[in-house]
């Protein structure tokens, strides 16, 4: 049973990327950190978003999102902000184009959950005027 028990969790292990990113040495002031950290499972890939999604940041989690890209295949990728303390606009139009690709994000607070509501929005009525739609 413990030889079991270890495969599972050495699977587990190996199916879990975390990526932090440093700032750049010449930065003025603190700019905090970002932290990604992905679970995979056979039916989805699971992001776990923590930090500031503020520029620089923002490069990591873009180069972050082609490199897994092959990994994803056609599966479900869940984006959780719940970690996330502040985007900026560099951060919002990130998660919009991850949410363009397919991703859902999922949000908890009234800013975040009001950053995510107006990725959304714009989306949907992006595709209204696509298909010929009113724009409201």
């Amino acid at each position: 049973m413990k030889g079991t028990i270890g495969q599972e969790l050495e699977i587990e292990a190996a199916s879990r990327w975390v990526v932090e990113g440093t700032p750049p040495v010449d930065e003025a002031r603190v700019m905090g950190m970002l932290r990604i950290t992905i679970a995979e499972t056979s039916t989805e890939q699971k992001w776990t978003v923590e930090g500031r999604l503020v520029h620089p940041w923002i490069s990591e989690l873009k180069s972050t999102w082609i490199r897994t890209k092959t990994a994803r295949r056609e599966r479900k990728c869940v984006v959780d902000l719940t970690g996330v303390t502040i985007i900026d606009r560099s951060g919002e139009k990130a998660l919009a184009n991850l949410s363009r690709e397919g991703a859902e994000l999922i949000a908890t607070g009234c800013y975040i959950r009001h950053v995510v509501h107006n990725i959304e929005r714009n989306q949907m009525e992006s595709s209204a005027v696509r298909r010929g739609g009113r724009h409201e």
